[in-house]
């Protein structure tokens, strides 16, 4: 319980596989992330979106679309055939002190074909 690595560890972690043609026009949305509250249960005062890794030649954005979503945009044509992950993260709030991180791998496949 006292341990602070453990306490910013992520909560969840998911792993995604997107296949898409070569070429794709952009900017297109690839994913989004989102929280709900369960019934009853209030959900976190704030969140939190970012891309946590892979991206180092800026192919990807983050950016929320409303207040409980964030979504992965591709900014960048990408021809194929290849292949590129990225990490992207949520982190939940209340009263401004860290709750949790959910953290998603998409993995992109790109066809050498633009069909």
């Amino acid at each position: 319980m006292d341990s602070r690595s453990c306490h910013l560890s992520p909560k969840t972690v998911s792993f995604h596989y997107l296949s898409l043609p070569s070429n794709l026009k952009t900017p297109a949305t690839l994913f989004r992330m989102a929280t709900a509250a369960a019934p009853g249960r209030t959900g976190p005062d704030s969140l939190r979106f970012g891309i946590a890794g892979g991206n180092s030649r800026g192919i990807f954005v983050m950016q929320r679309s409303d207040r409980q979503t964030g979504e992965l945009i591709l900014v960048q044509q990408l021809r194929g055939p290849q292949e590129v992950s990225v990490d992207v993260e949520m982190s939940e709030y209340v009263d401004r002190s860290f709750q949790a991180k959910h953290v998603a791998r998409v993995h992109v496949l790109v066809s050498p074909y633009n069909f």
